[in-house]
């Protein structure tokens, strides 16, 4: 076995000292004995110390040089040591802090002050005279418990014409009673607790009726006054004083129209309400005999008009309610349109 060792070689009395490099690439050793003197070269006296400079020095196992063996007779060489080997650097991720979640703010709901409500009906009345109408007054406190009568002393009613129309306590707890004293329109106030609910109050001419006749004669300078030439006969809650047909209720109306004549007519009706709103029906002929589906509000008043058509005795004046014989004669100032209560002259010609 040969091993190669680069160094520098020292030489001292009788001990050479080889110093290795690393640059061989070789585990770096250190090897030292005793040899004896060399002969002293030229110029050099006898255990004078020399030096190789950096000559690199080939040691072989049979060279002079003895090194230490093993218990094997192999050379020892002493291994480099190596640098410690640091542990593994344990990595640790900084734990985060925790989020402090703010504990939600919590705003309570309002106090809601429950707003009492006054009940009373506001649907216009009609009367007639004499006839009266109560009207249920409650209050709802708005805590869910519904409506309740409200004490009488709790109560102010007043009638803005007390000609028209006065207002009592009722017989029953949280009513009022509305009287009708005679034609005409007034408004009847309820307040309580400061509140005030408004009721019209209308009170129409002449008398209840349930069954109705508005009957037309057609001859105006005097004829025969049987009524039945153009005939408007029908059912419900109206009042008449024969000048007038006004509805006491809010009601659909079926009217029958028939003619007895020996003329035709034109005919205009239409539905007029308080307010002024007109529904109007075509102008038709009499003796189409339609029937008709008409509807009516309280306070809805009906205008009924008839013409002789074609000419028939001369006859170009528009009857309607209320009209009367102009011509002088015997039927002067006679009506020419008659409203009777429960009679439709259907019959004859």
């Amino acid at each position: 076995m040969k091993m190669r060792i680069c160094g520098r070689t020292l030489r001292l009395g009788s001990w050479v000292f080889v110093l290795s490099l690393a640059s061989c690439g070789d585990q770096p050793v250190f090897v030292n004995r005793p040899i004896p003197p060399l002969p002293n070269g030229p110029g050099q006296a006898a255990g004078q110390i020399t030096s190789s400079g950096d000559a690199t020095a080939s040691v072989s196992a049979d060279a002079a040089v003895d090194r230490a063996v093993d218990a094997a007779g192999e050379p020892v060489v002493e291994p480099a040591v190596e640098p410690p080997v640091p542990p593994p650097i344990a990595v640790i991720s900084p734990t985060p802090s925790p989020v402090v979640v703010p504990d939600p703010v919590v705003i309570p709901d309002p106090v809601v002050v429950p707003t009492p409500v006054l009940i009373v009906s506001t649907a216009p009345v009609v009367l007639t005279a004499g006839q009266t109408h109560p009207v249920a007054v409650s209050v709802d406190p708005g805590t869910g418990v519904g409506a309740g009568p409200v004490d009488p002393s709790e109560i102010t009613v007043a009638s803005q014409n007390p000609g028209v129309a006065t207002v009592t306590s009722g017989p029953q707890p949280g009513q009022i009673v509305i009287v009708a004293v005679s034609p005409g329109q007034t408004q009847v106030t309820v307040t309580v607790d400061n509140t005030t609910n408004v009721i019209p109050v209308q009170v129409a001419p002449g008398v209840p009726v349930v069954r109705l006749g508005v009957n037309f004669e057609d001859i105006p300078s005097g004829g025969d006054l049987d009524y039945n030439d153009a005939v408007f006969c029908f059912s419900g809650k109206f009042a008449h004083d024969n000048h007038s047909v006004v509805s006491l209720d809010d009601q659909t109306v079926r009217i029958n129209v028939t003619n007895r004549s020996g003329c035709d007519h034109d005919i205009s009706i239409a539905v007029v309400d308080s307010d002024g709103t007109r529904r109007q029906i075509p102008i038709f002929r009499s003796r189409t005999q339609p029937v008709l589906d008409m509807v009516f509000h309280a306070g809805s008043k009906l205008d009924v008009q008839m013409h002789v058509a074609n000419g028939c005795l001369q006859n170009t004046t528009w009857v309607n309610l209320g009209s009367t014989v102009t011509v002088q004669g015997p039927n002067f100032g006679r009506p020419l349109v008659e409203i009777l209560n429960d009679v439709c002259r259907t019959t004859g010609n």
